[in-house]
């Protein structure tokens, strides 16, 4: 079987973020992702999620958990107006954290859900 030629094995590991050279897509930085858990994440947020959706998901529950209020949510109000920006579902935030937690490289998957899994203890 004929070795491939480490440009093709580049050009499929590689996923480049820059659709012209002065454009620049904003990504989610996560704390104690490797570079190639930035890469698939970065991945995942221009094709499934919107840029910087992870980020933004991670923040709404950290604030929802650390909130002294969060007992009194309850889930068959969680409507809200509707805009993300104002009232989240959290619902939704909870499936954008469980798909980049399924999505990620093994070892930064599991870096993510110890920070969770930390997060759920505050409840």
């Amino acid at each position: 079987m004929p070795r491939r030629r480490p440009g093709q094995v580049r050009a499929d590991v590689r996923f480049r973020l820059r659709t012209h050279p002065t454009d620049v897509i904003r990504v989610s930085n996560l704390p104690g992702l490797s570079p190639h858990g930035r890469t698939v994440l970065a991945y995942l947020e221009h094709t499934r999620l919107w840029p910087g959706a992870a980020a933004e998901a991670l923040h709404i529950w950290e604030r929802f958990v650390c909130s002294p209020y969060h007992r009194i949510h309850d889930y068959r109000y969680d409507e809200g107006c509707g805009m993300w920006e104002c009232c989240p579902s959290l619902i939704e935030v909870q499936h954008i954290l469980t798909t980049v937690e399924h999505n990620l490289p093994r070892h930064d998957a599991r870096r993510f859900r110890r920070h969770l899994t930390h997060l759920d203890n505050l409840w």
